[in-house]
């Protein structure tokens, strides 16, 4: 997550500090599903009465789902993140901020504000039902929302990715190993373990106490599974990708190499490359920059009573001038050149101050961050 806004398909409700409210259309039609799901009766009937009540019920679950997110961001904002997004989506909501120089207490607390927030709902919604302040359809609809949010806060809080807790989670290992890498794949892991116990319980529970399958609670399972699952599974493959990419360097990567003078025969490359024990040359301008490479295998191909008189335009391949990286180039800011100099160059000399000690390709940088 980054400080600049990335675009935002859906409906724009508003905005509230700079954040954009965004409801994605496919909310609408999980409102509606679930105005049906809360009106129907035990035989499948749907009273105009009863659909105005499930709506309302609908509603107030996107209602306290928004409240959630909207926690996640007023935590963001505390630790002075700016926030780009409040989104509502089919399975939920996603809050978008500024997570550069990220840190453990940053990560954490933002991720436990939005079950905290449903807690407070719950529990205030407890109290008014309780007080009696309201009664009759309203105090249904209030004690619908005590177990509404305490479900939500309930889910959210559970130790794994996607859910909070699984932030929470990846933040006290991060805080205690000072390895965010290692947090990520442990709550990534432990996702997998709850979207696994998910699906364990939804046909074990019932078949264990001697009961039949009911098919909404075993469609619910899986849709559960199929949200925590692959958000897991990608969180993991993730950190396999990131640690590739930390520790990717130039001086891993590259392929030793001598500079030669511009003027230099292919016969005198081959031979310069040859006693470095080395397979690549990098042609020097007049200016002493690298202006082109050239690999043994090419220069084997030129026939032998010709290499001594041909020069090395004929089989060098050019390099845009400036195209020079430090063998100590690795990590981010291996990632941030290659974005830079991609689609102008498929090679780059490497050069250890002014002296010339290697050549890397696209090729196999591209193949060590797969």
């Amino acid at each position: 997550m980054t400080s600049s806004r990335p675009p935002v398909r859906g409906i724009r409700l508003g905005s509230i500090k700079g954040a954009l409210i965004v409801v994605q259309p496919s909310t609408l039609l999980m409102l509606v599903l679930l105005a049906f799901l809360y009106s129907s009766s035990a035989d499948g009937q749907v009273t105009p009465h009863a659909f105005s009540l499930g709506m309302l019920l609908a509603v107030l679950l996107f209602v306290s789902v928004f409240i959630h997110e909207l926690a996640h961001a007023i935590a963001a904002w505390a630790f002075g993140r700016s926030v780009s997004t409040i989104m509502l989506t089919l399975w939920g909501g996603v809050t978008s901020f500024d997570a550069r120089d990220l840190t453990p207490k940053v990560s954490g607390v933002t991720a436990i504000a939005g079950p905290a927030a449903n807690g407070v709902v719950a529990l205030g919604s407890w109290a008014t039902v309780n007080a009696s302040v309201v009664d009759g359809t309203v105090a249904n609809v209030v004690q619908w929302l005590v177990w509404a949010n305490l479900l939500l806060g309930i889910f959210n809080v559970l130790p794994g990715i996607p859910m909070d807790g699984g932030r929470v989670l990846q933040s006290v290992v991060w805080a205690v190993t000072g390895d965010p890498l290692r947090g990520t794949l442990i709550a990534g892991w432990a996702g997998r373990v709850i979207a696994v116990l998910v699906v364990a319980y939804t046909f074990g529970y019932p078949l264990s106490q001697g009961q039949g399958l009911d098919l909404v609670t075993v469609a619910f399972g899986i849709l559960i599974f199929s949200v925590i699952w692959p958000a897991a599974s990608g969180a993991i493959r993730a950190v396999g990708i990131q640690a590739r990419r930390e520790a990717a360097s130039i001086a891993t990567l590259m392929r030793g190499a001598v500079g030669v003078p511009y003027t230099a025969s292919v016969e005198q490359t081959r031979e310069a490359v040859m006693a470095a024990g080395v397979a690549d040359a990098v042609v020097l301008a007049a200016d002493g920059a690298p202006a082109a490479v050239v690999d043994l295998p090419t220069m084997d191909r030129v026939p032998a009573e010709q290499r001594a008189a041909e020069g090395l335009s004929s089989v060098s391949v050019p390099l845009p001038r400036g195209a020079v990286v430090a063998p100590a180039l690795a990590g981010d800011e291996l990632i941030a050149t290659l974005r830079e100099w991609y689609g102008r160059t498929d090679a780059w000399a490497v050069a250890n101050g002014e002296t010339v000690v290697g050549v890397v390709r696209l090729e196999q940088v591209l193949a060590a961050l797969q």
